[in-house]
């Protein structure tokens, strides 16, 4: 390895370390309490370092926002040969949650909404991360549904988006409320209801 690719490996480890010390520290403390000292610290990185990678607390907020969604909202390739538009949809709606429950995106709303008034460019950030980008995935997906048949022709935008609604209602507005409240007993028959009122809209079978 040259000195070159060892520096930038190096660089790598030590921003990916960083956001895994940003992340738990904001769970833990909040926007406003969270300190780059004390993250710097927890990353085992000089300050300097930090700012190197980061210019200020709000880029590293917005950085682990990205790097919670980056993955876990990405649904390219989630279907596969022989499902059905049920079982895409299911593995959709299942991945939604995931990214809410499993990847602490509820938490990381619940400092953002609490932020709101005195770092307004936060939510901004977090809503393009979660918001728009993860419902063009999901417009994608539905779009790839609809040119093989599986589903009707329709607005994939609206769609993807009041899919998203139905979810957010059920399962995510509950959550934001109550720190404790998980993914219910349930959460299978839920999602399965949601699915049928969107394939009541745009299943292949469909009235207009």
């Amino acid at each position: 390895m040259g000195l070159e690719s060892h520096r930038r490996k190096v660089s790598s480890q030590k921003q990916a370390s960083i956001l895994v010390a940003a992340r738990d520290n904001f769970l833990k403390n909040g926007y406003s309490r969270a300190g780059m000292a004390e993250i710097a610290r927890d990353a085992d990185v000089s300050t300097a370092t930090l700012y190197k990678h980061f210019a200020s607390k709000e880029a590293l907020f917005s950085a682990v926002v990205r790097n919670v969604a980056r993955s876990t909202g990405d649904y390219s390739g989630v279907i596969d040969p022989g499902d059905t538009a049920r079982e895409v949809l299911y593995k959709l709606c299942r991945a939604y949650l995931s990214v809410q429950f499993d990847s602490n995106a509820n938490a990381l709303l619940r400092i953002v909404i609490a932020e709101v008034p005195g770092a307004p460019g936060l939510a901004g950030d977090m809503y393009e991360v979660l918001g728009n980008r993860r419902n063009d995935s999901l417009m994608h997906v539905l779009d790839e549904l609809i040119s093989r048949g599986m589903l009707k022709p329709h607005d994939s935008a609206f769609g993807a988006r009041l899919g998203a609604g139905m979810l957010k209602e059920i399962f995510v507005w509950p959550a934001l409320f109550d720190a404790e409240l998980g993914l219910p007993p349930d959460t299978d028959e839920k999602i399965h209801r949601v699915i049928d009122a969107y394939l009541a809209l745009y299943g292949p079978d469909a009235r207009d």
